[in-house]
């Protein structure tokens, strides 16, 4: 009968489709973090850099708002100094955008205190219940074959390496797929053999002897050095970071639309975010409404709100309202950032208000006679 009928090459036959699969599988990871200008430099930082030593620098250094770099020499930079000139202003602000990029990442794992002597796959890894993180000993990151592995670590407070630890990169990982977005400061230990780029919100501290294949970039802080060796990081010849084509320094995938910054990718249309009731100018606390729409019918995987780079709430609601508390805050400009990113998982869209902080009225004094 036709039913008893056994397939004996089926099994051979799929053998091939499962395997591409299984491959397939283990190679898939998130796109990279996109640096725009800011990829030319080994050090960027908001107030100072300062050097001790002997230190070397393999890239460019750059500085703004802040105007004091001291320490070079005896400090070599085989690269340009960009004093608080329109390219360091420009790279800044492409820092800016890399770094909410990297903090809206949706999470693959949740990292422990101490990644001391894990060996992690591509991913994007978040601290838990410990907000800073902490490597003790050797980090090893595995590409499992693939050049284009990128692994980000989202770390919600400090990162703060011990004396004589390592990130080690085996099975094709590079250095230039490797990010740390840190949401304060950033402290390396003496003779720490670290890869990656860091972009901190605050500052970059490094120790004596310390070696680093990537970049220091510091958004509000200073960059300081003791007899350190810093190179920026470079994919192999023909593979550009996190993309697996193409070589040399990866172009700034955003263009500017009705003052919204959309990354490109396969979903052309992306997520759209509309803000609400942000005043112009407050001495008052107000409450703003977020409201994130899909042209292309898909899901929304992460929305996280900014105040001056500092997140202040993350969420994967489509509609909601977020308080924001002026009268904590200076007086002067303040920025409102919005980033959300579809399920896509290569798509985000990054949406910004201002508002000024204006002084409270003085009270008008009454004299009773």
């Amino acid at each position: 009968m036709v039913r008893g009928i056994r397939c004996i090459v089926c099994p051979l036959m799929l053998a091939p489709l499962v395997v591409l699969a299984l491959a397939t599988t283990a190679h898939a990871g998130p796109p990279p973090v996109l640096l725009g200008t800011a990829d030319g430099f080994a050090l960027l930082a908001g107030s100072t850099i300062t050097n001790t030593g002997d230190s070397v620098i393999n890239g460019d250094v750059g500085l703004h708002p802040g105007t004091a770099v001291t320490g070079f020499p005896p400090g070599i930079v085989n690269g340009a100094l960009h004093i608080t000139d329109a390219v360091a202003m420009q790279a800044k602000t492409d820092l800016t955008t890399a770094y909410l990029d990297a903090a809206g990442r949706p999470l693959s794992a949740t990292a422990p205190p101490d990644i001391g002597g894990q060996t992690l796959v591509a991913g994007i890894y978040r601290t838990g219940s410990v907000p800073s993180l902490g490597l003790t000993g050797n980090l090893t990151l595995d590409a499992q074959g693939d050049p284009r592995a990128v692994f980000i670590f989202q770390v919600e407070s400090t990162l703060v390496s011990a004396t004589d630890s390592s990130v080690s990169l085996i099975n094709g990982a590079q250095a230039c797929n490797v990010y740390w977005q840190v949401g304060s400061s950033a402290t390396l230990g003496t003779r720490t053999a670290f890869k990656g780029t860091i972009l901190a919100l605050t500052s970059v501290s490094v120790n004596d002897g310390v070696t680093v294949d990537g970049r220091l970039l510091a958004r509000n802080g200073a960059v300081t050095l003791i007899n350190d060796r810093i190179s920026r990081s470079q994919c192999a010849p023909g593979i550009s970071p996190g993309t697996g084509t193409g070589g040399g320094t990866p172009q700034f995938g955003l263009y500017r639309r009705g003052g919204i910054d959309t990354a490109s990718g396969p979903d052309r249309k992306g997520p759209v975010v509309t803000i609400t009731g942000v005043p112009a100018r407050t001495a008052r606390n107000f409450t703003v409404g977020v409201r994130v729409r899909d042209r292309a019918g898909i899901k929304t995987e992460s929305v996280s709100v900014y105040l001056d780079g500092r997140l202040v709430k993350r969420t994967s609601r489509t509609r909601f309202k977020v308080k924001i508390n002026v009268r904590g805050l200076r007086v002067g400009r303040h920025r409102l950032t919005v980033v959300a990113r579809d399920r896509a998982g290569n798509r985000q869209t990054v949406t910004r208000r201002r508002f000024t902080r204006r002084a409270p009225k003085s009270p008008v004094p009454h004299f009773t006679g």
